[in-house]
C-alpha cells in the first residue's frame, strides 16, 4: 500500500474512533438527563427509583471520563483527569442496592449502605491522591505519559475497582436469583413480578466485556471505544426498562414474603420449627386445600397469590408454604400452575372449545402471559401446547 493509502486508512480509522467517542459521549449525557428525570417521578418505589437515578448518573459520569481519556480530550483540561475513577468503583454497588430495594418490601437506606457506596470511592481517591494534588502542567505530563505506560497507583485503583465491581455484580446476580425463588413461593402468575429481564442485562454486560477482550487482541485502540459505546447502549435500555418495573410486593403484606430459611425446596431439620404446623394440622390443611382446588377452582384466578390462598384456608402464609414444600414438594407457583395445566388439558379436548385458540383457552385456565404459559406447559408435560393439541386431536 502506498504512503497516501496508509495515510487515508489512518485518517479513516481516526475518524471512526472519533465517531464512536462522540456517540458514547452523547449517550452518557442523555443518561445524566434521564437520571435527573427519575428524581422527579412522583409515584412508585421511591427509594429504588432514586438509587436507579444515582446509578445512571454515576455510570454516565464514568463513561464521560473514560471517553475523555481514551480520546485524549482530557489533555485539554488536565485538572479533570481521572475524576471519574472513584465513581467507577461505586457503580456496581449502586446497581446492587437498586435491586435490593426492588426485591425487599419496605427497604430502607441505612448507614451500612452508605459505607458500601463510599468506602470503595474513598479507597480510589486515596490511591490517586498524589495525582490529584499535582499542578496542571505535571498532570498534563502524567496523563500524556500514561498512554505509554500506566503508573502503578493507577493500575492498583483499576484492579481494586474491577474486584469491587465483580463482587457486587455477583451479589446482584444472587439477589435476582433469590428474588426469583421468592416470587415462585408467593405468586402463581409472576407477570411484572420477576426480575428475569435484569438477568438478561447482566448477561449482555458480560458478553460485551468478553467482546471487548476479544477485540483488544486485535486492536487496543478499538476495544475501549467500542465497549464503552455498547455499555452505554445497554445501560440506557436498562434504565428505560427499569423505570417500567412496577412495585413488586405492593399487593401483599410483609409476613407473606418468605425469609432466607424457607426458600429451599429440600426439607431441612429445624427449617419450619417456628411455623406451628403439626402433622395433624398439616393433614387437615391438605384435605381442605384439595377440596378448595377441586370444588372452587380458585386456580382459575390469574391474580391468585399465597396471601389469598392462606386466607381461604384460614392458615398463616408460612404454614401454607411449608405445606406445599414439605408435603407436596412444590413451590406455590408450580402447585397452582399444575392445576391450570391439567385444566387446560381437559379444556383443549372439549369439542365446545374447538373453535378457540390455544392462548384463549390458556387465559381461561388462569394464565395471564403467553410466554409464561408456554414455559410452564413445556416444563410440566415435555410438549409445547401446540404439540399437545395435535397429539389429542
Amino acid at each position: 500500500m502506498t504512503s497516501a493509502g496508509v495515510t487515508l486508512c489512518n485518517q479513516f480509522h481516526s475518524g471512526m474512533l472519533d465517531v464512536l467517542h462522540l456517540f458514547t459521549f452523547l449517550g452518557a449525557v442523555q443518561g445524566i438527563f434521564f437520571s435527573l428525570l427519575l428524581f422527579r417521578l412522583p409515584k412508585g418505589h421511591t427509594i429504588a427509583n432514586r438509587l436507579l437515578a444515582i446509578f445512571l448518573f454515576v455510570f454516565s459520569l464514568t463513561m464521560i471520563g473514560i471517553t475523555a481519556y481514551s480520546s485524549r480530550w482530557i489533555l485539554k483540561m488536565p485538572h479533570a483527569g481521572l475524576i471519574h475513577a472513584p465513581f467507577a468503583a461505586s457503580t456496581s454497588v449502586l446497581f446492587y442496592l437498586y435491586f435490593v430495594a426492588l426485591a425487599h418490601k419496605d427497604f430502607r437506606f441505612r448507614w451500612c449502605h452508605w459505607l458500601l457506596v463510599f468506602v470503595p470511592f474513598l479507597v480510589v481517591v486515596i490511591l490517586l491522591l498524589p495525582f490529584y494534588l499535582l499542578p496542571e502542567t505535571d498532570k498534563y505530563n502524567a496523563l500524556l505519559a500514561s498512554y505509554t505506560e500506566i503508573p502503578p497507583a493507577w493500575k492498583a485503583s483499576f484492579i481494586f475497582s474491577t474486584c469491587i465491581n465483580f463482587i457486587f455484580l455477583l451479589l446482584t446476580y444472587l439477589t435476582i436469583t433469590r428474588h426469583e425463588r421468592i416470587v415462585r413461593e408467593v405468586y402463581s402468575s409472576p407477570l411484572n413480578k420477576t426480575l428475569l429481564w435484569a438477568r438478561h442485562f447482566l448477561y449482555a454486560g458480560i458478553i460485551t466485556f468478553l467482546l471487548c477482550v476479544l477485540v483488544s487482541l486485535f486492536s487496543i485502540a478499538w476495544a475501549d471505544p467500542a465497549s464503552n459505546l455498547l455499555f452505554s447502549i445497554i445501560i440506557y435500555v436498562f434504565g428505560y426498562r427499569a423505570i417500567r418495573q412496577p412495585e413488586i410486593f405492593a399487593d401483599i403484606s410483609e409476613d407473606v414474603i418468605p425469609d432466607e430459611t424457607t426458600l429451599s425446596l429440600v426439607h431441612l431439620p429445624g427449617k419450619y420449627e417456628k411455623s406451628g404446623l403439626s402433622e395433624d394440622r398439616a393433614r387437615l390443611l391438605l384435605d381442605k386445600l384439595e377440596r378448595v382446588m377441586r370444588d372452587e377452582k380458585i386456580y382459575l384466578d390469574p391474580t391468585l397469590n399465597l396471601q389469598q390462598l392462606s386466607a381461604r384456608l384460614e392458615a398463616r402464609p408460612h404454614q401454607v408454604s411449608q405445606l406445599l414444600n414439605q408435603f407436596r414438594n412444590e413451590n406455590f407457583s408450580d402447585f397452582i400452575n399444575r392445576y391450570r395445566v391439567e385444566h387446560f388439558k381437559s379444556a383443549v379436548n372439549a369439542p365446545a372449545n374447538a373453535h378457540l385458540s390455544i392462548l384463549a383457552i390458556a387465559f381461561d385456565c388462569g394464565f395471564n402471559s403467553k410466554a409464561a404459559f408456554n414455559a410452564v406447559f413445556k416444563k410440566m408435560t415435555g410438549l409445547t401446547p401446540s404439540e399437545y393439541r395435535e397429539s389429542v386431536s
